[in-house]
């Protein structure tokens, strides 16, 4: 990284401190604020202050850990918009006593909670029609309209845990699975089936104008036109890949086992960013930052833009964590 220019290196910009367990979901808003939820039960939302501060408002409603969250931009049938969160479920005796649910919050209000899904809720994403898709456990991925905050269908056909569901442009839905495939969907039908990586696929994430990005435990991360074809594969872990996010830039960032978000740019690592354990998620800010979630419980922004760096104290902070 020596020969690398300032105005290409992400420096840390804040960490965000508040949860009291593994920060399992970090999003990136509309409005330039954030989103992160826990294993504490707790989906926490971050409003900008500062070039480095935020100001958190706890939302508090999920009896289990959240393992993921999203948002909806403000629409006509939702005027403020909406945080979208999704839980783990609790068995006891081979008996359901926490039930996986969606659970839709607006203006900090938890509006509904969403049944429906028999197993750990594990991905979220919403699309331009209004609709949220939920993917889980139990192997299937729901589709939710928040105008009714009822379901309106149900993909199956994989055949292990779905980890991943993101909507494409043009109106298909890409999956992710336990099975090591990822899938494309349109009008509630598979009609292609992404074959490549050797383990578990664990995450998806918009490639605008070309396709989709996926990661997976086989520590790979693979670029796909839609159409089917691999148009990149590159391993850049030997431990598992958890989470990716694609910048405004087109560069990939990555996180996962190995206690590092990584930088891509045309297929080559530029930059690892330390954590202090398990990186679990990762996001992309409209204006380039990255946003990840770590098992430390802190939720942590790095920036290129010198303006919003954190100061000395702060990376001391951060630097004495790793």
């Amino acid at each position: 990284m020596a020969d690398t220019p300032m105005s290409e290196v992400w420096k840390l910009r804040c960490e965000l401190d508040g949860h009291e367990q593994d920060v399992r979901g970090v999003y990136a808003m509309h409005d330039g604020g954030l989103a992160s939820c826990s294993r504490d039960t707790t989906v926490r939302t971050w409003t900008p202050t500062g070039s480095n501060t935020f100001e958190a408002h706890v939302l508090m409603g999920h009896e289990h850990f959240v393992s993921c969250v999203a948002a909806m931009p403000p629409s006509p049938n939702l005027p403020s918009g909406a945080v979208i969160s999704g839980g783990n479920d609790r068995t006891m005796s081979g008996q359901t006593v926490v039930a996986p649910v969606v659970n839709v919050w607006i203006e900090g209000n938890l509006a509904a909670s969403l049944k429906g899904h028999t197993l750990t809720v594990c991905g979220l994403a919403s699309d331009s029609q209004g609709r949220v898709y939920s993917a889980s456990w139990d192997k299937t991925v729901m589709i939710w309209d928040l105008a009714t905050m009822s379901s309106v269908g149900k993909l199956e056909g994989h055949e292990q845990a779905v980890w991943s569901v993101l909507p494409l442009e043009d109106g298909g839905v890409v999956t992710a699975s336990a099975d090591k495939t990822c899938k494309l969907w349109r009008d509630g039908k598979c009609v292609h089936t992404y074959v490549g990586h050797t383990d578990c696929v664990r995450s998806l994430a918009l490639f605008p104008g070309v396709g989709f990005v996926s990661c997976g435990n086989d520590g790979g991360v693979r670029l796909w036109a839609v159409s089917g074809e691999c148009l990149l594969s590159k391993r850049v872990s030997d431990s598992f890949l958890y989470s990716v996010a694609v910048l405004p830039t087109m560069e990939v960032a990555v996180a996962g086992e190995d206690r590092t978000c990584k930088v891509l740019r045309d297929g080559e690592v530029v930059q690892q960013l330390p954590h202090p354990g398990s990186v679990w998620s990762v996001a992309a800010t409209s204006d380039g930052d990255i946003v990840t979630g770590c098992s430390d419980g802190v939720t942590r922004v790095f920036t290129r833009d010198a303006e919003r760096a954190a100061g000395g104290d702060a990376v001391t902070i951060y630097e004495a964590r790793l």
